[in-house]
């Protein structure tokens, strides 16, 4: 059996910022965060999502500024301190300490600096399409 994902969850995250998310599988498991790319938004893990959910509470935000999450009008409300704020707020929201954390692409990039910002809040990162920062530093100079 397929688990259903449940779409349509809000989240206030910060003062003023609520994101939306859709999830599958059972709170009190683990939890399993799935943060999407640029221009994507959650759906882009919506296939992905239901074959983790029997072990997993995988959860899939719309990051700020995409799809159905806020939309801050200052540019400054979305540099990275901000963003990382926003997982942290999630994770704790959602009742958690700690995660995993699955990430692609620009998704990749805050997954990388959540887990440097807060390596005790993160079990284990996935990376896809990302390359850890100092690796892509190094390459650029």
């Amino acid at each position: 059996m397929t688990a259903a994902i449940v779409e349509g969850q809000y989240l206030e995250v910060s003062p003023g910022v609520r994101l939306h998310f859709a999830s599958a599988g059972e709170r009190g498991r683990p939890l399993l965060l799935f943060i999407h790319g640029f221009p994507e938004y959650w759906g882009a893990w919506a296939e992905v999502l239901p074959g983790f959910a029997d072990r997993w509470y995988a959860v899939a935000p719309d990051l700020r500024g995409f799809n159905l999450s806020d939309k801050p009008a200052d540019v400054s409300a979305y540099k990275a301190p901000a963003l990382v704020g926003d997982l942290l707020g999630l994770i704790a929201g959602l009742g958690y300490a700690r995660c995993s954390v699955v990430s692609h692409d620009w998704g990749g990039a805050l997954g990388w600096a959540l887990a440097i910002a807060r390596p005790q809040q993160v079990e284990r990162l996935v990376s896809i399409n990302s390359p850890h920062p100092y690796t892509f530093w190094r390459a650029l100079n």
